[in-house]
């Protein structure tokens, strides 16, 4: 069976610095960009909300249609965890040609658009995570933005091939990233077609919606709710009712701290349902190469890096500036204490949170916001 992808190269840590590949030859240029003409239209995500509930009242829901919108909400949170995340995003095993395309006709069954587009935009999201470059960041633009607003705004629509060209290559691919919504409405045809009315609304349609919630509260909760095991430049959380919701993405700041695990589950105690299937698969030979975090992470011990501390700083340095500006303060240099309160509530549990003060501390006077600076009138 043809071999989907070369083996994954490591990914860093958070807040490790990254240099672009070489493009390759086989990456074409006709890839680039992706619906130039396309206008993106937020009503048909209001109105899919509209039909899923407002259709319960028009049906007569049986035990099959709650068994069909469970079994679809996990064939579709498995696309999204395995598939868009694990998979696309960050390479973390390995699989053939054709089980790649399944997983990408999976993912895209949560009509969360083409899946080179969600694996870009997810490796944004890690090199720039909770700064003033994150799409998604609840910390800098607010929870409705990070939940949903920021996949409706236009000019994230576009898929950036440069940032995806170890996948561009495949012209499958690139043909299901340009169709982002075939296999939705596909799938929707068939349920209604075995099923009727009430097998669309509540085990297509409610499945599918709850699939997006739960999806899109990992960007919305889990870089606030939660605990955070590891140093990572940012404000990522480990979630253990997340976890549970998204078969295994609620353990946030363990993905954070190694991002190309195949295993975000680190204790043994942390639930990780796509791992275990992932793991299933591997045994069958459908799948392998599951990539596994640093024995040292798997016991919880982390010795972060100047660089690391010294993005952690920063963040707590940004969070604390973006406090005086909702309050409508002037800049001013924290007290040793302003800092430990607000790290005690942004970095809950953090065996490293004094050396992140300290940091913060000696960073403070030579360390002034470009934004504090024009607001001063000094830029």
């Amino acid at each position: 069976m043809a071999e989907a992808a070369p083996p994954p190269a490591p990914e860093p840590v958070a807040g490790a610095t990254t240099t672009p590949e070489t493009p390759s030859a086989s990456a074409s240029v006709s890839v680039r960009k992706a619906n130039d003409t396309e206008t993106p239209n937020p009503w048909p995500f209001y109105l899919l909300h509209v039909a899923a509930f407002g259709g319960l009242f028009f049906v007569e829901v049986g035990p099959e249609d709650l068994w069909l919108a469970l079994g679809l909400y996990m064939m579709r949170m498995f696309g999204v965890t395995a598939g868009y995340h694990r998979y696309f995003a960050h390479k973390a095993f390995r699989t053939s040609r054709v089980f790649q395309f399944v997983l990408a006709v999976l993912a895209q069954s949560s009509a969360q658009r083409g899946v080179l587009w969600w694996a870009a935009h997810h490796r944004a999201h890690h090199r720039h995570s909770d700064t003033d470059r994150d799409l998604h960041s609840p910390v800098r633009k607010g929870f409705w933005h990070a939940h949903f607003g920021w996949i409706i705004e236009p000019q994230n629509h576009d898929t950036d091939y440069e940032a995806i060209r170890d996948f561009a290559k495949y012209p499958e691919l690139v043909w299901l990233d340009r169709n982002p919504f075939l296999v939705v409405v596909v799938l929707g045809a068939v349920v209604f077609a075995i099923g009727g009315w009430s097998a669309l609304v509540m085990g297509y349609l409610v499945s599918l919606v709850a699939t997006y919630h739960a999806t899109f509260c990992i960007n919305s909760l889990a870089h606030v709710h939660g605990r955070q095991r590891f140093v990572t430049g940012d404000h990522s959380r480990n979630n253990w009712l997340l976890a549970i919701a998204t078969m295994g993405e609620g353990w946030h700041n363990n993905h954070h701290a190694f991002p190309n695990a195949a295993r975000q589950g680190f204790k043994w105690w942390e639930f990780d349902m796509t791992y275990l299937i992932l793991r299933g698969l591997a045994l069958v030979g459908i799948v392998r190469d599951l990539r596994q975090p640093p024995p040292e992470m798997i016991q919880g011990i982390q010795i972060p890096g100047p660089a690391l501390l010294e993005r952690a700083a920063q963040q707590l340095l940004h969070d604390f500036h973006d406090r005086l500006a909702r309050a409508r303060q002037e800049w001013r240099l924290p007290t040793m204490d302003e800092l430990r309160k607000l790290a005690a509530r942004r970095m809950p549990k953090n065996p490293h949170l004094d050396a992140i003060i300290d940091r913060a501390v000696a960073m403070a006077e030579t360390w002034m916001p470009q934004q504090a600076l024009q607001a001063a009138g000094k830029a």
